[in-house]
């Protein structure tokens, strides 16, 4: 149980102010459930090797906000054409509200994180969702347990 509050607890931070920490836990427990009780019992699956980038070469992006169609399309697209590639991704939709993790490879970045902020902050206010790019290494140095 420590684990699921420290991970909702660095997820709440890296939202900001406006995320509602019991919101937050809602949806960080039911995701949870899903992948544990997905999971229960299977055989273990395995993932094929690849070269995964070094840290100090990824960000983290986090958005949540009121669900409508297109979010998750409208983010991945921005994310993309800016030349980073998705690592890993998790998205929940819990009572009417959207929430994204999204981890990413930004060594073939077109410009700064800075830029990519300016063009996911026009993404989020078409879509009313609140995107917050983070280097890695500043998310890892704000959260440390």
């Amino acid at each position: 149980m420590t684990d699921i509050r420290r991970l909702v607890e660095r997820v709440a931070d890296a939202m900001g102010p406006e995320a509602a920490p019991e919101r937050v836990e809602a949806v960080a427990q039911a995701v949870l459930e899903e992948v544990l009780g997905a999971s229960a019992g299977a055989a273990p699956v395995e993932r094929a090797p690849y070269d995964a980038p070094e840290p100090g070469e990824r960000a983290i992006l986090t958005a949540y906000g009121l669900d409508r169609p297109g979010i998750l399309a409208a983010i991945t697209g921005a994310v993309s054409d800016a030349g980073c590639n998705i690592l890993d991704v998790t998205q929940k939709i819990l009572q009417g509200y959207f929430t994204l993790i999204m981890l990413m490879d930004v060594t073939s970045l077109h410009g700064s994180l800075q830029d990519l902020q300016k063009r996911l902050n026009d993404v989020g206010q078409q879509r009313q969702v609140r995107i917050l790019v983070q280097h890695e290494d500043l998310f890892n140095a704000m959260h440390r347990p």
